[in-house]
């Protein structure tokens, strides 16, 4: 699974989407999204059983940064509102998940899959719901790049790119 961004977007844009496209790979479906010239954010689509997916953003090993969440996570509260509400599972639908074995964190949104699989479940709702999740990461990011709690924090940035 690819990192949150990349400055490749490994699939080709159609005219009728011209800012999101979607590649097919053997573990999951990239909805790839293009934020700016040159840069993409990369959400991954799994099946989550029980009729749901998840819309899910890799973040490396950026949340091994928390290495004392008593004091960390409050002094995030000010200076990364969203960042905070993630941390303290205050988003409605989105969680932070490590699989064991798994180096990498996740971010993670639950929709309801309409399709057998995740693929054919892609309607325009789940494209808007991916961009409110893309952008809230964007948001998360910036909050980090410009106000961070901690610099290991900023620096740890480079974490979320391929």
């Amino acid at each position: 699974m690819r990192r949150l961004f990349s400055n490749k977007p490994g699939a080709t844009f159609n005219e009728n989407l011209p800012t999101t496209t979607i590649n097919v790979r053997k573990d999951c479906i990239e909805l790839i999204s293009k934020v700016d010239s040159g840069v993409y954010a990369i959400t991954n689509l799994k099946s989550a059983g029980n009729g749901q997916m998840q819309i899910i953003a890799n973040w490396g090993r950026f949340f091994d940064l928390i290495q004392n969440p008593e004091v960390q996570i409050p002094r995030c509260k000010i200076s990364c509102p969203t960042l905070y509400r993630l941390l303290t599972n205050s988003i409605e639908n989105i969680i932070l998940a490590k699989k064991n074995g798994d180096s990498d964190y996740s971010v993670c949104r639950l929709v309801p899959m309409t399709g057998v699989i995740p693929l054919l479940s892609i309607t325009k709702e789940v494209l808007d719901i991916n961009k409110d999740f893309v952008n809230m990461m964007i948001d998360i990011c910036n909050e980090l790049s410009h106000n961070p709690p901690f610099p290991a924090w900023k620096d740890g940035l480079n974490e979320l790119w391929n």
